[in-house]
């Protein structure tokens, strides 16, 4: 039983299931939820154990989790380490126990790197990248998601392409960790990126923490 209950609980944690009302897991509450708190908003969860759910796994941010028992201990709420480097005046914020960057108007992206043009999508506006376009009240701004090797607010600007094989750095983005990877010396490089925290290190083709751009 011990067994099960230990994979049931590897795969909750893997699946990053979301509860709507985790506070109404059991009636006695045994993760000790708070709603507008300790709950699932700020990645504190509670999930009944299958197939009798006698047994219950209560989850806190980053992956933290405690079978039968509150997996907090903090009488305020702890929203994890937030380590993603969000650019342009964004906030990194944890969300539901993920890692996000709240955007200033007129930026978005996972990192907050991608200046909007304050029009609509329309034909021939990016011109080597897809057009995403996002309305927040009043405001409508137009985003170029540029194809790798390609920069500028319409992705008009190239400043890399494959000489030979290898990973090499991503002047444009180096601040939020992103680097390139070439198959070839003929292929179109690919966009990668190191882990939130780290960027790619030059000297050493590897991300780092002390990595600098």
């Amino acid at each position: 039983m011990k067994t099960f209950i230990a994979t049931v609980l590897v795969v909750l944690i893997q699946q990053h299931i979301q509860i709507a009302f985790a506070v109404q897991c059991d009636a006695t509450n045994p993760c000790n939820l708070v709603p507008g708190s300790f709950d699932e908003r700020n990645g504190y969860c509670c999930y009944g154990v299958p197939p009798n759910y006698n047994d219950v796994v209560c989850t806190c941010p980053n992956n933290a989790a405690v079978l039968n028992g509150p997996c907090r201990t903090a009488v305020t709420p702890n929203q994890g380490v937030c380590n993603r480097t969000c650019v342009n005046g964004g906030v990194c914020n944890v969300v539901n126990g993920q890692q996000v960057c709240w955007c200033t108007l007129g930026y978005s992206g996972s990192y907050c790197e991608l200046q909007g043009i304050a029009t609509r999508c329309h034909a021939g506006l990016c011109q080597v990248g897809t057009c995403v376009e996002q309305t927040i009240g009043a405001s409508v701004h137009a985003y170029c998601h540029c194809n790798p090797g390609w920069t500028g607010q319409t992705c008009n600007q190239c400043y890399f392409t494959c000489t030979h094989a290898g990973a090499f750095p991503d002047t444009a983005h180096c601040a939020i960790g992103r680097y390139f990877y070439c198959e070839t010396a003929t292929s179109a490089p690919i966009s990668a990126m190191c882990q939130d925290g780290q960027r790619f290190n030059r000297l050493t083709n590897r991300c780092d923490a002390s990595a600098t751009c």
